[in-house]
């Protein structure tokens, strides 16, 4: 389900880096309040020109952060100083291309920062554990279906400590599409 191509219909997100296009599902139905702050986010043009900040090579590409750009900032779509909580669904999880919320170790503490998971073994300890607490595995709202070369060529970009790129890896642009 969570790997299948989009159907008519279906909201998609198509974020356009300076690497290239690289289109998702999004899965309303079953993260409503997850997909609604990264649409949100999307439409008032907050993601534009923020950095992938953090790029570990066969784990994941990190952005997202329209404040600080370092990995230091950002917000939900309510405002500044605001996050949203945690959802999770069963049926999603931490395959390759998977789009997911970063936050801190505080439960409810998702801002504007996402991943998109690397490696083809995808990064399973990341889900959310079964029966596990409120600030346990990390929400999935998102997957990858075309562009993967494009995450590709972001993940195996050189980095300099703190897993930063040594190159800029700039989201140009993040527009909320309807698949026809």
């Amino acid at each position: 389900m969570q790997q299948d191509m989009p159907q008519p219909g279906e909201t998609i997100a198509v974020i356009t880096t300076n690497r290239g296009v690289m289109k998702f599902r999004l899965f309303p139905d079953l993260i409503p309040e997850g997909v609604k702050n990264f649409t949100e986010l999307a439409k008032a043009g907050k993601y534009k020109g923020a950095p992938f900040h953090r790029v570990i090579r066969d784990f994941m590409v990190q952005g997202g952060d329209f404040t600080n750009r370092n990995g230091t900032g950002g917000h939900s779509h309510k405002g500044p100083g605001t996050t949203i909580g945690d959802q999770y669904h069963p049926d999603l999880g931490h395959v390759r291309g998977a789009l997911a919320y970063a936050k801190t170790s505080a439960p409810n503490s998702i801002g504007s920062q996402f991943y998109i998971v690397h490696p083809e073994k995808g990064a399973h300890f990341l889900d959310h554990p079964q029966g596990g607490g409120p600030a346990e595995g990390y929400t999935v709202f998102g997957q990858l279906y075309d562009g993967f070369e494009v995450l590709d060529a972001i993940a195996t970009c050189k980095t300099r400590p703190g897993d930063c790129p040594a190159e800029p890896q700039v989201i140009e642009e993040i527009s909320i599409q309807v698949c026809g």
